[in-house]
Formats: C-alpha cells, sequence, structure tokens
C-alpha cells in the first residue's frame, strides 16, 4: 500500500533557501528530500521527549 501524500508549503528567508539548496548540492538531494529526512530525524527527538514529560 502506498503511502498517502500532503502538500506542505512554507515561507523562508532567502539566507534559509541559499542554504537548503547548498545542502541538496553537496548531499545530492532535491529539496523535497532533504526535508523529507529531516522529518524523519525528529521522530527520534519526539520519542525522546516525549519519554521525559
Amino acid at each position: 500500500m502506498a503511502n498517502q501524500t500532503e502538500r506542505l508549503e512554507i515561507r523562508v528567508t532567502v539566507d534559509e533557501l541559499k542554504t537548503l539548496d547548498a545542502y541538496c548540492k553537496l548531499a545530492d538531494l532535491n529539496r523535497s528530500d532533504v526535508l523529507r529526512e529531516y522529518i524523519q530525524s525528529l521522530k527520534k527527538k519526539v520519542k525522546k521527549m516525549s519519554s521525559e514529560v
């Protein structure tokens, strides 16, 4: 079964976009892939923070 997707739009500063694009180029990933990876990395943080409460 394929994962259902949602569209997400965010506003960033020119500097933030330059940073994102520089990382994308270095990592050979597109913006969506980089943001997905970051969101996935938040799972560990959420789990840790939830266990501390």
